[in-house]
């Protein structure tokens, strides 16, 4: 595969957990396959290629089918917050990278929560509010805090809270992917079309 197909999967995967959490934030209901693939690729620590993180189902789909919403300026009322979160988890991935011993605090936090999942056959709930325990101990003390709008009646509900961090964790995961796979902010503001047409070459495979 090429790297801008990687990107673009990386790149989805980062809208599809904008998309979840803005949802959540407003008490809608969410798509529970697109939610255990952005949890799922949280635990995939040592993959063959960008499709072992993400699955080659139907996972992506909805952040596929939002990065060209937002992309090709056919979107006539996109919603910012979607594009603030995506450009926040680029920002904090940037930081994270920085602090070598968070993210080795991340990747054995990882490792701990999937053998104790295993071990405890562990519910996607229970599972992440793990993952939202490990979020708080270390992305939550990066600065820029990531600001969740919504209503306070869901972002005060613990369920809705655990999957929101742990959507903006693997929000952030798929930003250190993208990098490694060469994305960058300027690839990002002058390659829109190519991600578009990309997205769209993969939806037209399911």
């Amino acid at each position: 595969m090429t790297q801008l197909h990687d990107q673009t999967l990386a790149l989805a995967s980062m809208f599809q957990s904008a998309t979840l959490i803005n949802q959540l934030a407003h008490g809608k209901p969410i798509n529970q396959a697109a939610f255990d693939c952005s949890m799922d690729s949280l635990f995939t620590l040592e993959a063959n290629s960008t499709e072992d993180i993400f699955g080659y189902g139907d996972g992506l789909i909805q952040g596929l089918k939002t990065l060209i919403d937002y992309l090709d300026g056919q979107h006539k009322s996109p919603e910012r917050v979607i594009a603030y979160y995506v450009l926040s988890m680029i920002k904090l991935e940037s930081r994270l990278l920085k602090n070598k011993t968070q993210v080795q605090q991340v990747h054995s936090g990882l490792e701990s929560i999937q053998k104790q999942a295993v071990d405890f056959e562990m519910s996607q709930s229970a599972k992440a509010h793990k993952v939202d325990g490990l979020y708080q101990k270390t992305v939550s003390t990066l600065k820029p805090r990531i600001i969740v709008q919504g209503e306070q009646v869901h972002l005060n509900n613990s369920d809705n809270t655990s999957k929101v961090r742990t959507l903006l964790f693997a929000g952030i995961r798929a930003a250190v992917l993208w990098r490694q796979k060469g994305g960058s902010r300027l690839r990002l503001l002058f390659s829109r079309k190519k991600y578009v047409q990309q997205a769209q070459k993969i939806l037209q495979q399911f």
